[in-house]
């Protein structure tokens, strides 16, 4: 028999195992669909709009939607690299014990955050698919947006308890890399 101690370490090894895995599959669907597509609705766009003076007129929308969804699918994927916005200034001065205490607290208000965002998004998806949503140009539904932006926040916090630190680990007990402030030779 498990103790229940040993049971939350093997939910959160799901939690964390099933969520890298999904955070992975996002940030592939952010740089290999949604960007590149993105650059080619702006860059026609703008050549229909300054060239031809004819520009598209759903193409406020969709690059809106595409910019959400490059956005959003990139989060996850970004906080495990550690490519999220933090105050390196005041985060590499640190000791190590504040340091922890820095992560505990952004992880706790990103999953309160992040978690409460992706709920109230699925939430409103049904609002939304009801009322028939769509944009001033573009006569396209909004609500499967509102219901990925939501998914993609509840990977974020399940990233933020798998992963709270928000760097990738080299391996179990590998000590994470030291960052070295600007100027100093380590």
């Amino acid at each position: 028999m498990r103790g229940p101690l040993a049971l939350l370490d093997a939910a959160l090894e799901g939690v964390d195992v099933w969520s890298d895995r999904v955070s992975k599959a996002l940030y592939r669907v952010a740089v290999d669909a949604a960007l590149p597509a993105l650059m080619l609705i702006v860059t026609l766009d703008v050549v229909l709009r300054y060239v031809f003076n004819a520009p598209l007129p759903w193409g406020r929308d969709v690059n809106g939607l595409l910019l959400l969804i490059t956005i959003f699918s990139a989060l996850p994927h970004a906080w495990d690299r550690g490519y999220h916005i933090r105050m390196e200034v005041f985060y590499n001065r640190l000791p190590g014990r504040a340091r922890n205490l820095a992560d505990v607290a952004t992880a706790a208000a990103g999953i309160l955050f992040f978690g409460l965002m992706g709920i109230q998004a699925l939430r409103f998806t049904t609002y939304m698919a009801a009322t028939g949503e769509t944009g001033e140009d573009l006569l396209l539904p909004f609500w499967p947006f509102m219901a990925y932006m939501g998914f993609c926040s509840l990977v974020l916090a399940a990233r933020l308890i798998g992963n709270p630190s928000g760097e990738e680990q080299i391996g179990l007990g590998a000590e994470a890399p030291r960052t070295v402030p600007d100027g100093e030779v380590q």
